[in-house]
């Protein structure tokens, strides 16, 4: 209940303050008489209304921390904004313009205060945290992607390459018709390189794997010197390396392999072919083209190209070949994917008019797989393609092992 304390009490009660250290609690009396009463260690004192000045200090000391904490937090904020990193992003934003913190209220500077709090810690994070680009205040650069970068280098690559084509058949003074039927062999070898003319990707390369050491190299020990032998007979008293020099178009064509096996018996008996850039290999393999190419045995003219790019593209320089060993060790149809066909090399060898005359030496190695799937399917498909474009083809020998190799004197008729 309110009351009205005597002068005495009062008195009493301004002791009592001196020496007691008030609790901070603090009760109201009702009506518009009553006075503040302060808790002194447990007793009741009223104060005088001169007295409510002591009890509004504790709310002038809450909004000057909350000033000070306000400060605080803005001078922090500040600093944070300096510094590199995900902080750094906030300065582009209107939260952190300076039109915002113009406008900014106490209580916003008290949650900032609030924020601050954490500050510390977070600036530490911000701190072991790199930038955008990981230097100090530099813009962040957009990321590469070097696999598509690649991927698309590649694609250009691939559209730099000869049409493959497979021509019509050449003429000459003789008539297909009185030829007679072709054999099923033929029919069935040409049916199939036309459909492959159409289906897969012709890539520039190609890798082949011969593996370390082929088992039928004891099968390639005697078809080079056979080589050799068929080439003197074609071509008579003259050697090979002087043919060559009397007509720059005169080449002879290789598929060969960093081992230089046929290319070895070759300068066995023509050493000149040692530096010869008329003996061409082309080579689709580029681990195998620049493995010859590194080497210093031999210095032919090999080029990193696909047998059927390379006949394609050469086709109107009108070169001739005294000697063409299309050791392709795959089969006849060859690899659909990639567009490679055996076959189709075959008849652009004739169509195009490579064989020299008026004889020429032609070797082929293939797998013996459908369409032709017996050396003599495969002798039908060759000699009959040459007899079409006006060539006599005479098989010299054959090696029959999981492949075979027909050895060929190609004269003109």
């Amino acid at each position: 209940a309110a009351f009205r304390p005597s002068g005495s009490s009062v008195a009493i009660a301004a002791r009592a303050r001196a020496s007691a250290r008030p609790c901070g609690r603090t009760c109201l009396g009702a009506g518009a008489g009553s006075q503040r009463i302060v808790m002194l260690g447990g007793s009741v004192a009223p104060t005088e209304s001169g007295g409510r000045l002591s009890g509004r200090l504790p709310a002038l000391a809450f909004a000057a921390s909350a000033a000070l904490a306000a400060a605080a937090g803005l001078v922090l904020l500040v600093l944070l904004l300096r510094r590199p990193g995900p902080f750094r992003l906030l300065r582009r934003s209107h939260i952190g313009s300076r039109a915002g913190a113009k406008k900014s209220t106490v209580g916003a500077g008290a949650g900032a205060g609030a924020a601050a709090a954490v500050g510390p810690a977070a600036a530490a994070a911000a701190a072991a945290t790199p930038g955008p680009t990981g230097k100090r205040g530099g813009p962040q650069q957009p990321k590469r992607d070097k696999g598509a970068d690649r991927l698309e280098w590649w694609q250009r690559l691939n559209e730099v390459k000869p049409a493959l084509v497979i021509p019509e058949i050449r003429p000459w003074a003789g008539s297909p018709v009185a030829l007679g039927e072709a054999p099923k062999a033929h029919k069935d070898v040409v049916a199939l390189a036309q459909d492959r003319l159409t289906r897969g990707r012709d890539w520039l390369v190609r890798d082949s794997d011969y593996g370390p050491a082929p088992t039928h190299s004891n099968i390639k020990a005697q078809v080079n010197p056979a080589l050799v032998r068929a080439v003197r007979a074609a071509l008579g008293e003259e050697g090979l390396a002087e043919y060559l020099a009397t007509d720059p178009r005169r080449v002879v064509l290789l598929l060969d392999t960093p081992r230089y096996g046929t290319l070895r018996h070759l300068v066995d008996a023509w050493p000149a072919l040692r530096c010869c850039q008329q003996v061409v290999i082309p080579q689709a393999d580029l681990g195998h083209y620049f493995e010859m190419m590194r080497g210093g045995e031999f210095y032919p003219g090999v080029r990193a190209q696909r047998l059927d790019h390379w006949l394609c593209a050469n086709a109107g320089l009108g070169l001739r070949c005294p000697l063409a060993f299309l050791d392709f060790e795959c089969r006849l149809a060859g690899a659909l994917s990639a567009r490679l066909c055996p076959a189709a090399d075959v008849m652009r060898y004739f169509r195009f008019g490579y064989p020299a005359e008026p004889a020429s030496v032609l070797a082929l190695t293939v797998g013996l797989e459908e369409p032709a799937v017996t050396p003599e399917a495969v002798d039908a498909f060759v000699r009959w393609e040459a007899a079409l474009n006006g060539y006599r083809a005479e098989l010299v020998e054959t090696w029959k092992y999981r492949m075979v190799t027909l050895l060929y004197i190609v004269r003109r008729e």
